[in-house]
């Protein structure tokens, strides 16, 4: 049961949450160059096609709310992120559901860039962004001429199915309050505060977790009544009891 738990922090953190991961760290801006060289996502690669990635790529900034792709669109580039937030979404009948966050050191546009085939969803910058973007002929120069290259590829691909059915599994296993109460039991892991901060708005967290307000609204007004937290302000929590946090946070039987 413990090992179910894990998963569906490790699906909830990779939907997007705010919870801080050790790997997506800041980069300066200042030296986007070198910032590119030194992400962990190219970490398996040799520091010469590091630095040939590096020299291929563009740099763009890009406002609060600028689209960098839309769905339905030809895949132009790969874009690795470098600072800021990014939401990636798709369109349905009942609105919009976001599929993945991506911040400093993610990669979005895998999927049609390295797979073909239009892109799949909308990204757009939840904050100012800067992007490395390497256009769709670098990309394909690179897949051929660096083997390095091509078995990134094929992590990323490899590393976005997977995410999308621990996600998917997330969805079907968990109940809405299971995964906010897993939300708030890894954000109180990650930032060890007594008080705790959703790190977004109500209505950011529910796209996150693939829900609505007004229902991670309810969830949360069980878990205050459940005794596993406490509310201390506007978007503030404290965990009151956090074994029976985790206990919320357990899949369906």
């Amino acid at each position: 049961m413990r090992r179910r738990f894990e998963v569906c922090t490790a699906c909830i953190s990779a939907a997007g949450t705010a919870v801080p991961s050790p790997r997506a760290r800041p980069v300066s801006p200042a030296d986007p160059r070198t910032a590119i060289v030194a992400l962990p996502v190219l970490g398996d690669l040799s520091p010469r096609v590091a630095r040939r990635v590096a020299a291929a790529s563009v740099i763009e900034r890009r406002p609060r709310r600028a689209v960098l792709f839309r769905a339905g669109d030809a895949p132009a580039a790969l874009h690795l992120v470098l600072t800021g937030r990014v939401r990636v979404a798709r369109r349905v009948d009942s609105g919009s559901t976001v599929l993945h966050f991506e911040e400093s050191g993610g990669v979005l546009g895998e999927i049609p860039v390295f797979g073909g085939g239009p892109y799949p969803a909308t990204a757009t910058a939840v904050t100012p962004v800067c992007c490395a973007v390497l256009a769709a002929d670098v990309v394909e120069r690179l897949l051929v001429e660096e083997p390095e290259f091509a078995r990134f590829a094929l992590r990323r691909l490899a590393h976005r199915a997977r995410t999308m059915l621990e996600r998917l599994d997330a969805l079907s296993d968990y109940s809405v309050t299971a995964r906010v109460a897993g939300y708030l039991s890894a954000r109180a892991d990650a930032t060890q505060h007594e008080v705790l901060e959703l790190g977004m708005s109500q209505a950011a967290l529910a796209d996150s977790l693939g829900t609505v307000r007004e229902v991670v609204v309810r969830s949360l007004r069980a878990l205050c009544d459940d005794g596993a937290v406490r509310r201390v302000g506007r978007s503030r929590f404290a965990v009151v009891d956090e074994q029976r946090l985790r206990e919320r946070a357990r899949p369906r039987a």
